[in-house]
C-alpha cells in the first residue's frame, strides 16, 4: 500500500481530537455517577471525536463494571481507551491486543463486538487501509442490522477514507461524499465536520486547492456552529496546506495565528503541534529559516511531551533540515537522529524514513563522513523502491518521485563531490524517465480490444458533456466523468519493480560522434549538469534551482507574449550552457531536463547575440536510459514502402456553436479556433510518401477511424489537431478529433488511451497546441509526448505553447521537405526553424517546436517532394 505523507497525517489525526478539559474536572462528577451514566457521557464525547477527554471516563467505567461483574461492558470500556494510545504506541501491538480481546467470551455481546470493530477499523486505517476497508464494511453491516444508522453512515465514510489511501479515488470520493451528505441530512455535526474535512484534505492531496478550500471552510464553519463538536484540526491544517499550495503564504500565516488563538483550551497539545509545524512550513516556503526553526522547535517540544512518535518523525526531519541550512550541524544531527529513532517506535510506517535518512546523509556529508552518508542514501533509495512497487498507478509513482526528489539530488551531489560520476549518473537516472523506461521495457504489440465497460462509460459521458448547453447538467456530467476516470484500471505498471537504469558506459556507447547529452539536476543552493559524450563525462556546477527556474519561467512567458529579450536569453545561456566545454566542441545537444527546464526552449537561448539554434541541433529525452532504449529498437523490420497517416480535423470555417469546440472550452482551453491551414499541411506532407499515405480530413478525421487503422504499420503519424494539456488531471490531456454522431468514441484521444496504442512509428508529429506541457516533477512531464513514447514512438515533435495556424503549417511542411531530402530528423527540424530565424521572426513562431526521444536517423524510402502527385489515398478522405 502506498500512502503519501500528508495522507498519512490527516488520517492519523482523524480519530484523536483533544480537548482542554482536564481529567480532574471529570473525576469530580464521575464518583457520583453509575457506570452506565459514565459510559454514556464517554460515548457522547467520543462520538464528537473528543477521544482523549473520553478516556478517563472509559477507565472509570471499566473499573466499575469489573467491580460489578459485567465483563462485556467492562471490555467495551476497555477497548474504547485504545484510540489515544495509537498516538504513541506501535499500531501492530494494539491490533494484536484487539485480536486477543475479540477472542474473549465477553466480546460475543453484539454491542461490544461492534465497539471492538469500530476501534479496530480506526487503528487499521492508520496501519493498513486494505484491512480497514474490510473492517469498516463489517461495522456498516452490523450497525445497520442493529439499527445504528448514524454509525452505519459513518462506517461508509470511513470506507471512503480507506479507499483513498489505497488509491481508489473514485470509490473514496463516492463513499466520503455519501457519508458527508448523510451526516448533514441526519444532523450529525461531528460526522459532517469529519467528512467535509477529509474530503477537503483529499482534494489537497490531489492539488485541487481552490476546490478543497470550499469543503474545508464548510467543515470549519460547521464546527464553530456546533457546541461540543471537536476542534476541526484536519480542516484547519489542510486549509493551511491549500493556501501554501496556492502561494497565499500571508493568508496561511494569518490562519495559523487565528487557529492558535481559537483553540478551545489553554493546553498545548496535538492540535497545536500540527499548526506550529504547518506554520513552520510556510516560513520555510518564504525563506525565513530562523522563523521556521522557532516554530518547528516548539512543535517538536510538544510532540515529545505527547510521546507523539509520528510527529517527532515528521517535524524532527523538518527541524533538522532547517538547522542544516543554518550550518548548525551538531543540532541538525541530534535532531535527525531523534526523528529516525522515533520512527523505530513505528517500524511499519516508512513514509518519512527515506527523507529523514537522506537528511542525515546530507548532514554527515557536510561533516566529512562521506562513506556513512552514502550508506544512508542507499538505504533511503531502497525504501523508495519498496514504496514504488506498491504504487497503484504511474501517476502515483510520479507524485512519489516528486515528493522525494531531495533524496536523489542530495545523493547525486554527494557522489559528484566524491568524484564518483558514474554512480551519480545512476542515481539520478533511477528517477528520470522511469515510467517511460518501464513501458518500453515491457512494451508488447497486442491486438485491438473491445472497449471495457468503464471506457464506454467515459465515452458516453464525454458525448453528453459535449452536447449539453445547460450549466447545471454540465456540472453534473463533469463530476460523473471525474468519478468514472478515477475508476479506470490503470494498473499496467503497478507492482513492476523499478527498472535498473543503464550504466554510464552503456549510454556512451549509444551516442554518436558530435552528440552530447546534458543531464540537469536542479537543487538549492547549487544545481548541476552532467555533460556526456562518447568519450567522457564531466560535471559542472550551476546556479541555485530557484534562480534558474525563475529565469526560465520568465523567459518562456516573454516568448509566449511574442517579445524578444536578448538580455534574459543571454543570462539563461550563462547559467545553463556557458560553463559546459562540450557545448563548444559538439553540435548535437540532447537535453534531459529537470523541473521548469522541461518547459524551456533551449534553442532560443542566446550567446553573444546568436541563438543556440544557429550552431546546434537541440532535442530532449525523458532520460538517458529512455534514449538508449529507443535506439535499441532502431533495427526493427520496416515494411516497404514507408507508410504515413495524416490527420486534420479542424480545417473548416469557424463555428462557434460546434459541439466539440464547446467541449474544449469547458475543459479550459483558450484555443478553440478552426485550423484552416491544417488540411493543406497534411496533404502537402503526403506528397513525400507516394502510394503509402492515409489521410483523415475534416469530418472524416474521427477518433474511431484513426484508432481503427493498423497504427503499428505506420512509420510516420502526423496529427494536425487541437490539443490541450490538463495540468490538474494529466490523463485528461488530449488530442481533439472531429465529432462523430452515434459513434463509439468521444473525439478526445486522451493520454490514458494513447498509452494503450501499440506503435512502431519512427516519427510522430503533434502539430497542435500545448502538446509538450504537463505537470513537472522529478519523474518528468506527464504529457501527450511521453504517452506516445510509452506507446512505442521513436521520436515525437510537439509544441510548448499555443501557435497560430499559418506559421505552423509553413514550419511543419518545411520540416518534412527537409526530411524528404534525406536529412536527420533533428537536423530537418532545425533547418525549418532557421528559416524563421533568418526572416527575423521572434522565438514565439519557431522555438515552441521540440523533438523528444531519439532525434537521429532519416526516414528511409521517402521519395518525391514538392508538387508530386498524390496517389493511393483512401476513399474516405474529405475532398471539400
Amino acid at each position: 500500500m502506498l500512502r503519501s505523507s500528508k495522507a498519512c497525517l490527516f488520517v492519523v489525526a482523524s480519530g484523536i481530537a483533544v480537548v482542554a478539559t482536564g481529567v480532574a474536572a471529570y473525576r469530580r462528577f464521575v464518583s457520583a455517577d453509575t457506570a452506565d451514566v459514565i459510559l454514556a457521557k464517554a460515548d457522547q464525547l467520543s462520538w464528537e471525536n473528543q477521544w482523549i477527554a473520553a478516556t478517563p471516563l472509559y477507565a472509570e467505567a471499566e473499573r466499575l463494571y469489573a467491580k460489578e461483574n459485567h465483563p462485556s461492558k467492562a471490555l467495551y470500556a476497555h477497548v474504547s481507551q485504545y484510540i489515544p494510545r495509537a498516538e504513541s504506541e506501535p499500531l501492530p501491538s494494539l491490533l494484536l491486543e484487539l485480536q486477543r480481546d475479540q477472542s474473549l467470551p465477553a466480546a460475543m455481546a453484539p454491542e461490544t463486538r461492534l465497539r471492538i470493530l469500530v476501534i479496530e477499523g480506526m487503528i487499521e486505517t492508520n496501519y493498513d487501509a486494505s484491512m480497514a476497508l474490510t473492517t469498516w464494511q463489517q461495522v456498516q453491516d452490523l450497525a445497520g442490522n442493529r439499527g445504528h444508522y448514524l454509525l452505519m453512515a459513518r462506517a461508509m465514510g470511513e470506507r471512503g477514507i480507506a479507499a483513498f489511501l489505497l488509491g481508489d479515488f473514485a470509490a473514496a470520493k463516492k463513499l466520503v461524499l455519501r457519508g458527508w451528505l448523510t451526516a448533514k441530512y441526519l444532523h450529525d455535526p461531528a460526522a459532517h465536520v469529519r467528512y467535509a474535512s477529509v474530503y477537503g484534505a483529499g482534494l489537497v492531496e490531489l492539488q485541487r486547492y481552490d476546490e478543497a478550500i470550499h469543503a474545508l471552510d464548510e467543515a470549519i464553519d460547521t464546527a464553530a456552529k456546533s457546541p461540543g463538536v471537536a476542534y476541526p484540526s484536519i480542516a484547519v491544517n489542510s486549509k493551511i496546506d491549500a493556501l501554501r499550495g496556492l502561494h497565499r503564504h500571508q493568508e496561511a500565516l494569518a490562519l495559523s495565528d487565528q487557529a492558535i488563538l481559537r483553540l478551545p483550551h489553554g493546553r498545548l497539545d496535538a492540535h497545536l503541534f500540527q499548526i506550529l509545524t504547518s506554520k513552520g512550513e510556510v516560513y520555510d516556503d518564504l525563506g525565513r529559516n530562523a522563523d521556521a526553526v522557532a516554530q518547528y522547535a516548539v512543535a517538536l517540544h510538544y510532540a515529545r511531551g505527547l510521546s507523539y512518535w509520528r510527529g517527532i518523525t515528521q517535524t524532527g526531519g523538518l527541524l533538522a533540515h532547517a538547522y542544516e541550512k543554518e550550518n548548525n550541524l551538531a543540532a541538525a544531527l541530534d535532531t535527525i537522529n531523534e526523528a529516525i529513532q522515533a520512527n523505530e517506535q513505528l517500524p511499519e510506517e516508512l513514509y518519512f524514513s527515506p527523507r529523514n535518512l537522506a537528511i542525515k546523509a546530507e548532514i554527515l556529508d557536510k561533516m566529512g563522513r562521506a562513506k556513512q552518508a552514502h550508506a544512508l542514501y542507499e538505504e533511503s533509495l531502497a525504501l523508495i523502491d519498496s514504496l514504488l512497487t506498491t504504487a497503484p498507478t504511474p501517476n502515483v509513482e510520479r507524485a512519489l518521485l516528486t515528493q522525494l526528489e531531495q533524496v536523489y539530488s542530495g545523493y547525486f551531489a554527494s557522489l559528484c563531490q566524491a568524484g564518483d560520476i558514474n554512480d551519480a549518473f545512476g542515481v539520478v537516472e533511477k528517477a528520470r524517465g522511469r515510467i517511460e523506461a518501464q513501458a518500453l521495457e515491457h512494451h508488447a504489440v497486442v491486438q485491438p480490444h473491445e472497449p471495457t465497460a468503464q471506457e464506454r462509460q467515459i465515452t458516453q459521458l464525454n458525448l453528453e458533456l459535449i452536447e449539453t448547453n445547460d450549466p447545471g447538467v454540465r456540472e453534473r456530467l463533469s463530476q460523473s466523468l471525474y468519478d468514472a476516470e478515477l475508476e479506470l484500471d490503470d494498473s499496467s505498471l503497478a507492482g513492476i519493480a523499478a527498472k535498473r537504469p543503464l550504466a554510464l558506459r552503456q549510454v556512451q556507447t549509444h551516442l554518436r560522434p558530435g552528440e552530447f547529452v546534458l543531464e540537469y539536476v536542479l537543487a538549492d543552493p547549487t544545481s548541476w549538469v552532467l555533460a556526456i559524450t562518447r568519450g567522457g563525462v564531466h560535471k559542472y556546477d550551476l546556479p541555485a534551482r530557484k534562480v534558474v527556474e525563475a529565469d526560465a519561467l520568465q523567459y518562456r512567458k516573454e516568448i509566449r507574449d511574442r517579445k524578444m529579450n536578448p538580455k534574459l536569453a543571454q543570462a539563461l545561456f550563462d547559467e545553463l550552457l556557458a560553463p559546459i566545454a562540450e557545448y563548444r566542441t559538439s553540435s548535437s545537444m540532447i537535453v534531459v531536463p529537470d523541473g521548469a527546464l522541461h518547459l524551456l526552449p533551449f534553442s532560443a537561448l542566446m550567446d553573444q547575440g546568436e541563438y543556440v539554434l544557429k550552431n546546434h541541433a537541440v532535442s530532449a529525452s525523458p532520460s538517458s536510459t529512455v534514449l538508449c532504449l529507443l535506439r535499441n529498437r532502431e533495427g526493427s523490420t520496416l515494411r516497404d514502402p514507408l507508410q504515413y497517416v495524416g490527420v486534420a480535423a479542424w480545417s473548416g470555417t469557424k463555428d462557434g456553436d460546434n459541439v466539440i469546440f464547446r467541449s474544449i472550452a469547458q475543459r479550459g482551453s483558450k484555443q478553440v479556433q478552426p485550423l484552416p491551414e491544417s488540411q493543406e499541411e497534411v496533404e502537402t506532407i503526403a506528397h513525400s510518401f507516394p502510394e503509402s499515405s492515409t489521410l483523415l480530413l475534416g469530418n472524416n478525421a474521427t477518433e474511431t477511424k484513426f484508432k481503427s487503422l493498423p497504427l503499428a504499420d505506420y512509420r510516420v503519424l502526423h496529427l494536425a489537431l487541437h490539443g490541450y494539456a490538463d495540468l490538474e488531471y494529466p490523463d485528461r490531456s488530449a488530442l481533439v478529433f472531429a465529432p462523430e454522431h452515434g459513434g463509439p468514441d468521444d473525439g478526445l484521444l486522451e493520454v490514458r488511451e494513447i498509452r494503450a496504442l501499440r506503435l512502431k512509428a519512427r516519427l510522430v508529429t503533434l502539430s497542435a497546441c500545448n502538446t509538450g506541457v504537463g505537470p513537472v516533477g522529478e519523474a518528468g512531464v506527464a504529457n501527450l509526448v511521453n504517452a506516445f513514447i510509452e506507446a512505442g514512438a521513436e521520436s515525437v515533435v510537439s509544441t510548448l505553447w499555443e501557435l497560430e495556424d499559418r506559421p505552423t503549417e509553413r514550419l511543419i511542411t518545411s520540416f518534412y521537405r527537409n526530411l524528404a531530402s534525406g536529412r536527420d530528423k533533428v537536423d530537418a527540424l532545425r533547418g525549418a526553424q532557421l528559416e524563421f530565424v533568418r526572416a527575423g521572426l521572434p522565438p514565439y513562431y519557431w522555438a515552441s517546436f521540440e523533438m523528444v526521444g531519439d532525434p537521429t536517423g532519416t526516414l528511409e524510402k521517402i521519395a518525391g517532394q514538392g508538387d508530386a502527385p498524390r496517389r493511393g489515398l483512401p476513399a474516405w478522405r474529405n475532398r471539400h
